[in-house]
């Protein structure tokens, strides 16, 4: 869903559109041409590949970004499915919609049938909105996320809807989302740039900003007989606990989408935000991206090497 990219227009066809006029005239269409033309070709952050840049096979799209600048980056306003990403989207919606932690929800026939990832729920088990919202951010459970979404509208597309305007709110004007769960539907996509404005509204939320940070954790179901079920399981993301400063934030993956992940790190006083999108080896790359951006700062390094990323 990029759009085409536009070249400038070649100095010979220029030329040749301008015969028969006079010099004045001429001189005007080629200024006007090479301006219209000049301000396609610099559109900021779309097809970007500095030659500094060291992952350039890092991600179908991809940003590194230091302390609000942007190191390394490439397809950043590319339209590209973003798998479980979503559910960071999700989840503001559903904390914006008269949020009761503690609310009871009934699991129904096609929560507890949805495609994996999942915790396990059963048809007729009861689990407390806050430990679904965990086993959505943690575990990105499928399962969990349609219960929440099941309970906090009469509909998927009226949800969508509201994730949507949601989305606009937060300046993600490149993005539209039919799924809340991230699966691949016809009309769900986001970029790069919009998905670190989710990610960073998402973080500032301290709810939020907990739970992505969590390794490991247990939730408790209750089946219809009464009967008590506990589910542990550790976060998909596999960063967490392996390397210093990580605090989260959220994986995905779809056929489509490919395998996708936000991280967030700080250390010695720097934040490093990583977006990558249709990665073939995500935690590898991620871990070098991070690590190499705290070298950047350490070392003083001008880290303006891409510009500046919108929103940022």
């Amino acid at each position: 869903m990029q759009e085409p990219s536009r070249r400038p227009a070649p100095a010979g066809r220029i030329a040749h559109a301008t015969r028969g006029v006079t010099p004045w005239l001429r001189l005007t269409i080629v200024m006007l041409a090479i301006g219209v033309a000049g301000s396609a070709w610099a559109k900021p952050h779309r097809e970007h590949h500095d030659h500094r840049d060291p992952y350039r096979l890092a991600a179908a799209a991809y940003a590194t970004v230091l302390d609000g600048e942007l190191l390394w980056g490439h397809n950043l306003d590319e339209h590209r499915a973003p798998a479980s990403l979503t559910k960071l989207l999700t989840a503001l919606v559903l904390l914006d919609s008269n949020w009761r932690p503690d609310a009871m929800l009934t699991v129904s026939h096609e929560a507890a049938h949805v495609i994996p990832s999942k915790i396990g729920l059963h048809t007729g088990d009861r689990i407390r909105a806050e430990d679904a919202l965990t086993a959505m951010l943690v575990h990105s459970a499928n399962d969990a996320c349609m219960v929440l979404v099941e309970h906090a509208a009469a509909s998927l597309p009226q949800f969508a809807a509201r994730m949507n305007a949601r989305a606009e709110q937060l300046g993600m004007h490149d993005s539209h989302f039919v799924h809340p769960c991230g699966f691949d539907e016809p009309g769900q996509y986001s970029t790069v740039n919009d998905l670190l404005r989710l990610a960073q509204a998402a973080h500032a939320n301290p709810r939020i900003a907990s739970i992505v940070a969590t390794e490991r954790t247990t939730v408790v179901a209750e089946s219809a007989s009464g009967r008590v079920r506990h589910f542990t399981f550790r976060s998909t993301n596999h960063l967490l606990g392996e390397l210093p400063g990580v605090m989260g934030l959220k994986t995905g993956y779809t056929a489509e989408a490919g395998r996708c992940l936000i991280a967030l790190a700080e250390q010695s006083g720097h934040r490093v935000w990583v977006v990558l999108l249709g990665s073939r080896e995500r935690w590898w790359v991620a871990h070098r991206m991070i690590e190499s951006a705290f070298s950047t700062a350490e070392r003083g390094t001008p880290t303006r090497l891409a510009g500046r990323l919108a929103g940022t």
